[in-house]
């Protein structure tokens, strides 16, 4: 490690993580000054790893509390700037030097005191489920400490003259668990747990309320978690100052209620979509998203159209924080949106709007098919199918056969004969004779 004044305690908490613990302390290896594990309660090989790497492991018995087990990480650290990231979060090797140099220009600066960067959500298959900002990065300050037994946040205790840096544009934590699966139901019912021990102590809480509607919904308690999302929504005496709860708790029922059948969910869906416009989230793209879903599920194509495009546009410039659930399923907005534009005649739309689907999902054979057909209401007779062929070209790999064979099927479907002369002269010989008699014979 370099030479430098900034000394970063890289901590994190940990229970059986045996699968992550290699990863989650390698991007940290050659810049920290030291790394700081703290187990509490591993029954795999999480802490024989941890020592491996030559990090410092200490244990905290587990008081069901989150807070307190990060602040006894933090306590433990001699640097003076912690990076708290959990198991299954990393900074890529570009961002970890970003990071030094971000820490060298501002540690002169005493105020600055909280790195915000940006966290992205990845699937098992490494596909980007939402983006959020976390603040991970701070100074090792007597000030700064974790609060909250679940849900925990770090906390600025009365220091008026610390302040965040956002780094959002230039800082990017990638987080591998937030898609998977594995023992959901039983976190969300400790998660319930420990938020209501949180209540107890503040009942009218917003935050802590959402937060267990959360925890509900993680473990598939349907009904509790949307009453607990309803008093978030539209129960005065409930504290919801905190500028997210109500927000989030409303986005919460647009997306659970949105699954029911149609008829039983309009009175609500729309209600709730007008309590967050009053309540200042009309900027928020999953409102438009879960109408639009609405429209879409009760056949009104057009309508739907129009509020997908509506969210996608405010989706592009969404930086409020708040993870927008739409991002999980971008393909369908976009394709209604192309297959209503082609429907108009509105070509160039359809095809903007049909490339970006297939950006998030190359296979999708309505959008194949959308795209195509745009292309062959603008293709002249007589005309060459060059342009659309070195379009499909930057989309589709000519090496690959699955992506010659679904091209070739729907050029032929829509009779682009000059498209699909194209694709034939780079197929393979045998997928040749497969498809013979069936072939296009000018």
């Amino acid at each position: 490690m370099e030479e430098t004044n900034i000394r970063l305690s890289q901590c994190m908490i940990v229970k059986n993580e045996e699968k992550n613990i290699e990863q989650a302390l390698a991007w940290g290896k050659d810049i920290v000054y030291e790394q700081i594990v703290v187990d509490t309660g591993s029954t795999d090989r999480t802490v024989e790893l941890a020592k491996k790497m030559g990090a410092k492991v200490l244990h905290f018995t587990w008081v069901g509390d989150f807070a307190a087990a990060k602040n006894y990480a933090i306590e433990q650290a001699k640097g003076n700037w912690i990076a708290f990231l959990d198991a299954d979060e990393s900074f890529s090797e570009k961002d970890s030097k970003k990071l030094m140099e971000l820490l060298k220009q501002v540690d002169s600066n005493p105020q600055a005191a909280f790195i915000r960067a940006k966290m992205v959500h990845l699937n098992q298959d490494g596909s980007v489920i939402a983006v959020s900002s976390q603040d991970r990065v701070f100074r090792n300050h007597p000030d700064i400490r974790y609060r909250n037994r679940i849900h925990e946040q770090i906390y600025n205790y009365g220091n008026a003259k610390l302040k965040c840096l956002d780094a959002q544009e230039d800082l990017m934590i990638l987080h591998v668990g937030y898609g998977m699966q594995v023992d959901r139901p039983q976190k969300g019912l400790r998660n319930a747990q420990l938020l209501k021990k949180e209540l107890e102590q503040d009942p009218n809480n917003g935050l802590l309320l959402m937060y267990l509607g959360d925890a509900y919904d993680m473990a598939s308690q349907t009904s509790e978690a949307l009453e607990c999302y309803r008093r978030v929504l539209w129960d005065t005496s409930i504290d919801t100052s905190d500028g997210l709860s109500a927000l989030q708790s409303g986005l919460q029922i647009l997306r659970i209620r949105s699954n029911e059948p149609v008829d039983d969910i309009k009175d609500e869906l729309f209600k709730t979509s007008e309590r967050l416009q009053e309540l200042g989230g009309g900027l928020h793209p999953d409102l438009d998203y879960f109408k639009g879903v609405w429209y879409l599920k009760s056949g009104q194509l057009d309508q739907a159209a129009v509020l997908f495009e509506n969210a996608l546009e405010k989706l592009e410039w969404n930086q409020d924080g708040n993870v927008a659930k739409m991002t999980s399923n971008l393909e369908i907005p976009n394709r209604v949106v192309a297959a209503v534009a082609l429907n108009r005649r509105e070509l160039q739309k359809a095809v903007r709007f049909a490339v970006a689907a297939l950006r998030i999902d190359r296979y999708s054979e309505d959008s194949i098919k959308i795209l195509l057909a745009a292309f062959r209401m603008e293709w002249k007779e007589g005309k060459s199918a060059d342009s659309y062929w070195d379009f499909l070209k930057q989309l589709y790999d000519v090496g690959n056969l699955k992506d010659m064979l679904i091209l070739y099927k729907f050029a032929k479907e829509l009779q682009f004969d000059k498209l699909e002369e194209k694709v034939w002269e780079v197929l393979p010989e045998e997928a040749k004779e497969q498809l013979k008699g069936n072939h296009y014979d000018k």
